[in-house]
């Protein structure tokens, strides 16, 4: 199927190889002989974002650790398990995930495997794939374009099989504001709203929007996860 300008079915899939230390799925996927898996994207206050990376075979704490001398990045780990974990780590737009999807793309996946990055990202119809390849390059030099083909639709990031199952531990204020967040556009790439205007429609301040984003994220990635997590805060929002 060929690409129409408009069509917001067709997209261009494109696939980017990397090599660069400096980004840690790549760093750490070498250091430790290991995979390291992006899962799952959000965008934060003051254009920052949570990404949430998988690692296998190798102890989650090594990728926190791999960040602690960065200023502008932060990490938690989430779990362990026998054989890896998640980790939630903040960054800002050198990210290629970020990247791409301000260039226009949507992220599909980004992984690291034996010091290998590889990132995904479909480009929708309406916007021009050329383009978003000559940003991305600009913005990455190490990048290099591996793949790029055409398809019929775009696949979300990650997929929920069970919504209910992965809503039913929210409050209703924490199921407020995450749907009046993701209604007014402030998961969308670019984003569609600032925490600013979700607080003023909620009347309620900013520092209170982020507790309350907060708590529901972490619960809606517990459940992804099937992971226990610190419940501290699960009937504190109400």
């Amino acid at each position: 199927m060929s690409q129409q300008p408009g069509d917001g079915r067709a997209v261009t899939r494109v696939e980017f190889d990397l090599s660069d230390a400096s980004y840690p799925f790549v760093s750490v996927s070498e250091t430790e002989s290991c995979s390291v898996i992006l899962v799952k994207c959000l965008p934060r206050a003051d254009d920052t974002y949570a990404e949430f990376l998988s690692i296998e075979d190798a102890r989650p704490d090594r990728l926190a650790e791999s960040v602690e001398d960065d200023a502008h990045r932060e990490a938690r780990v989430l779990d362990r398990t026998d054989d890896g974990g998640l980790v939630e780590l903040d960054v800002q737009n050198s990210c290629p995930i970020v990247s791409l999807a301000d260039a226009g793309a949507v992220p599909q996946t980004a992984q690291g495997v034996d010091g290998q990055g590889t990132v995904v990202a479909d480009v929708p119809g309406q916007t021009e794939t050329a383009a978003v390849i000559e940003e991305f390059l600009a913005s990455h030099p190490d990048a290099e374009l591996a793949t790029k083909q055409q398809r019929e639709s775009i696949v979300p990031l990650f997929g929920f099989q069970d919504y209910a199952a992965l809503t039913e531990s929210l409050t209703d204020r924490q199921r407020e504001v995450l749907e009046t967040a993701h209604e007014a556009g402030y998961y969308n790439w670019p984003r569609e709203a600032t925490a600013a205007d979700l607080a003023e429609r909620l009347d309620i301040s900013e520092p209170t929007l982020h507790k309350h984003l907060r708590a529901a994220e972490q619960k809606l990635v517990a459940a992804m996860f099937a992971c226990p997590h610190d419940d501290a805060a699960a009937d504190t929002d109400n």
